[in-house]
């Protein structure tokens, strides 16, 4: 490799660490559930971010302030989490399907990181997610 190389990696690595930090970190998993396979669309502020599955979890980095995460599927009622961020922290929110006799959604609560830790084991991450602006 060539020093242009090295240089655009090393810029690429600067903005991405640089702009991280300025923003909160999200992480939204869903862990293994039995005999749900809906998959539910996640929109940060109106935004269109990602599709979260069983046994999977995205990274969504956030503005400082507050933040929509609105979740909905097929034939599923939609269902809103409200956060406040604040810049350089880490939120883990936990979401799991709740079936009722007419009605099924995605429930989402916030959870310690160690508990997020355990649970997120067998997940896998879900790399295409469209970061909110």
């Amino acid at each position: 490799m060539n020093i242009i190389t090295y240089a655009a990696i090393w810029s690429i690595c600067w903005f991405t660490l640089g702009d991280s930090d300025e923003k909160g970190l999200i992480i939204l998993y869903r862990g293994a559930e039995f005999l749900t396979t809906t998959e539910y669309q996640i929109r940060v502020n109106d935004q269109e971010t990602a599709s979260l599955n069983s046994k999977s979890f995205i990274q969504i980095y956030v503005k400082e302030g507050q933040v929509a995460v609105v979740s909905s599927g097929y034939r599923a009622a939609k269902r809103v989490l409200k956060l406040s961020i604040k810049a350089s922290n880490t939120y883990y929110i936990r979401s799991y399907e709740e079936l009722d006799f007419l009605d099924k959604y995605l429930r989402m609560q916030v959870v310690e990181e160690e508990t997020a830790k355990k649970e997120m084991k067998k997940c896998k991450q879900n790399t295409h997610v469209k970061q909110p602006d």
